[in-house]
This record gives C-alpha cells, structure tokens and sequence, in this order.
C-alpha cells in the first residue's frame, strides 16, 4: 500500500502525536470534529461508532483513551474513506480502529455500540449555495445523510443507555431537540459554541443524548474559540498541544 499521493500531506496530530492524510488542496478536517473529540467523555470501557468520520480525524483524536475497546468509523466516499485507512495503517493501529467505506443506511444493523458520534453534514439541501465539489458538497449538505437518516441509524445501533454525540449548528437547534424524541433519544448535555467571548450568537453546539433514559439537561459552561486577540482561547489550544 502507497501511503502517500502526490496531491496528499501527512500531517501532524501533535497532541496525540498520530499523522494524518489529508488533500493539499480540497477535502481537510475542520475544527468541528477537533472540538467534538475533545468534548466527549469515555469513562467506561467502550465500543465506539463514528457516523461520517472523514479522514477519521476523530477517531485519531480519541485513540490514546485506555477505555476504548474497539472503533468503527463509517465515511461514504470512497477516495476519502482510502485516506482515513491509509492513515490508520500508517499509524499501526488495525487493532483498534475498522474504516467502512458504506453507507450508514446499509451498515448491519446487529452491530451495537456504548457510544456514537458524529460530525455530520449541517446543512439542507435548499439552502446555501452548494459546492461544485462534489465532495465538499457531500460533506456540507444533506445530500447522502438527512438528520433524520441520522437519528434512526443511531437508535438502531446505539445500545440502551448509550451515548449519542453530535456537533451541530446551532440555526437548528429547536430542530435536532425535538426530533430527538421520535428515536427515543434524550437530551442530557449541551454546550453552546461561540466563536468569540463578545459574540453575541453561538454557531455551532455539541450535544450528548442518552437513547431511552430521560433526565435532567444541562446546559454547560459556553466554549469560545479564539480570544479578543484572534488567537485560540487558552481551552481550544489544549485540543491541539
């Protein structure tokens, strides 16, 4: 296997000090998923699902917790799902983390996990202008994955009181909260994200569900991004160091 192409960077993930491939020019992780990877507890043993992973960025990130027995990431497209299993091979770690190249909707459905995340395409088709990169587009509007295409592969391959974990825009909110019901998933957690302190709306919101156990939900201390400087805040450049 060739690891790398021409039109490819490897590229450093300093603070669990794992490479990944990524196109020079095109498709490369966001600070989405390094925002979400850093906001997910896994305190128990765990078998974890990432729905849309990508260049497996995530499951990159989350790859030194001692909790985590196994992880299944998923990614439709084709080129970037050979990416994201070159980068798993690249950094040795077979044992520990398996690339679908599949559609959600087509993945068995007799698999379980204790914990489920995902960085999800947050925008609907009508709206916004649509990339003529088909695979930014892909990754940016519901063109493959709808939220609700979403909701019912979780419900179906999270175990009872498992853990659901998504990164969102915040402009549908109102929406993800109440279609979560409809799959028996409920809100427990919810952290609101701001790109500055002096913002006066949140764009993006990571929310953790539990599928068939109600509780109380919180509302979490905000996280902001960059500083009045324009720099990383002290919190978002621990993700990265």
């Amino acid at each position: 296997m060739s690891f790398i192409e021409n039109d490819e960077s490897l590229d450093i993930l300093q603070k669990v000090d794992k490479k990944i491939i990524q196109k020079k020019k095109g498709f490369r992780f966001g600070i989405d998923a390094v925002l979400l990877a850093n906001n997910i507890n896994i305190a128990n043993p765990s078998k974890i699902l990432d729905i849309g992973t990508g260049t497996a960025i995530m499951p990159l990130l989350i790859s030194n917790n001692k909790n985590i027995i196994h992880i299944d990431a998923i990614e439709i497209q084709e080129e970037i799902a050979n990416m994201a299993k070159r980068s798993i091979k690249y950094n040795s770690l077979e044992n520990l983390i398996n690339i679908y190249n599949i559609d959600i909707k087509e993945f068995p459905k007799n698999k379980k996990y204790d914990i489920i995340i995902s960085n999800p395409p947050y925008m609907k088709c009508e709206s916004g202008n649509i990339s003529s990169n088909i695979t930014k587009a892909i990754s940016r509007h519901e063109i493959k994955l709808t939220l609700d295409d979403l909701l019912q592969s979780v419900k179906d391959l999270l175990l009872l009181n498992g853990s659901f974990y998504l990164i969102y825009r915040t402009n549908r909110f109102y929406e993800v909260i109440t279609k979560l019901e409809n799959y028996k998933l409920h809100p427990k957690e919810v952290r609101f994200i701001y790109t500055k302190q002096n913002s006066k709306n949140s764009d993006l919101f990571i929310l953790e569900s539990i599928k068939g156990k109600k509780g109380d939900f919180k509302i979490l201390e905000p996280l902001y991004i960059f500083n009045e400087m324009g720099e990383y805040t002290t919190e978002v450049k621990t993700y990265y160091d």
